[in-house]
């Protein structure tokens, strides 16, 4: 078993001031990065933007542990994420102690594109494509051919998906709910296919892999707002049992008292004889 370890992270970007003295300190996190990683063999990529940073560390797991506690201490940024983390067969910056990428509006773009993607909520950034965005902007700014590198998490992403089952469940609860859009077809690569056969297969399952864990997201939040408002309903028809039952057993105590002042009433009346109860005569009123 490899002891190859990765690690992704995201965090909050708390560098304020002038563009000059930002560049500064990033210039110093660098230097202290590149150093102190290549004494324990551990490469990685980082960028930043005007709210937030995004690292991937790769190296000996004790390595990338010791280096990510001792950036989990520098206050130059908060709300540390991890958004992956584990074992990894081969690294994806293999030949940099630390590269700064995302200089460029393109990169940049990538990167907003990505947390507005997450409603700018870290805790939702995808580990898998902050990892493949950092990978292919050291590419470009390298000058290098632009390959795609898989983490060994996508590859168990892909039988973990369970989508036909999240649509059960949501047609179980909201039959009427109308059928998702068909989901992008993944093209297998096969080992004997040129390798730009194999590149573009490879970029046509990463899209597909991502749009499945952002359908997934999707329908497990649909089903959860369901299961909300399905409570919600049930707790109204209770409520509404509850009064009916209120209101007819008050209705029975309410009959059951006037038919008892009925009988009373006619229990106490005195009786009359037929005789004398006809009704008086003008001759009678007149005397």
């Amino acid at each position: 078993m490899t002891d190859l370890y990765r690690l992704v992270y995201a965090s909050k970007n708390l560098l304020r001031g002038p563009e000059a003295d930002v560049s500064a300190e990033v210039r110093q996190i660098l230097d202290a990065s590149q150093r102190n990683n290549q004494a324990v063999g551990v490469t990685g990529a980082l960028m930043f933007n005007a709210g937030a940073f995004a690292q991937v560390l790769e190296g000996p797991r004790a390595g990338v542990e010791a280096t990510f506690e001792r950036i989990q201490r520098d206050l130059r940024h908060s709300d540390v994420t991890v958004l992956q983390c584990g074992p990894t067969e081969s690294r994806g910056f293999a030949n940099w102690s630390m590269a700064f990428v995302g200089q460029s509006a393109g990169g940049q773009a990538r990167f907003s594109g990505l947390a507005a993607e997450s409603g700018f909520d870290l805790t939702r950034l995808d580990g898998d494509r902050v990892f493949s965005m950092l990978h292919g902007l050291v590419m470009e700014e390298e000058g290098l051919p632009a390959t795609v590198v898989l983490p060994a998490e996508t590859a168990r992403t892909v039988t973990g998906l369970d989508v036909v089952q999240v649509r059960a469940e949501i047609a179980q609860i909201h039959p009427d709910a109308a059928a998702p859009e068909p989901l992008p077809r993944a093209v297998p690569s096969r080992a004997a296919a040129p390798l730009g056969t194999t590149e573009a297969a490879l970029h046509v399952l990463k899209a597909a892999l991502a749009s499945e864990r952002t359908r997934t997201t999707e329908l497990r939040t649909e089903i959860d707002a369901l299961r909300i408002a399905l409570a919600s309903a049930e707790d109204r028809i209770s409520a509404v049992r509850d009064a009916r039952d209120l209101w007819a057993g008050r209705a029975r105590l309410l009959a059951q008292a006037m038919v008892q002042e009925a009988e009373g009433l006619d229990a106490a009346a005195p009786a009359q004889d037929p005789d004398t109860a006809r009704p008086a005569t003008r001759d009678s009123l007149a005397a």
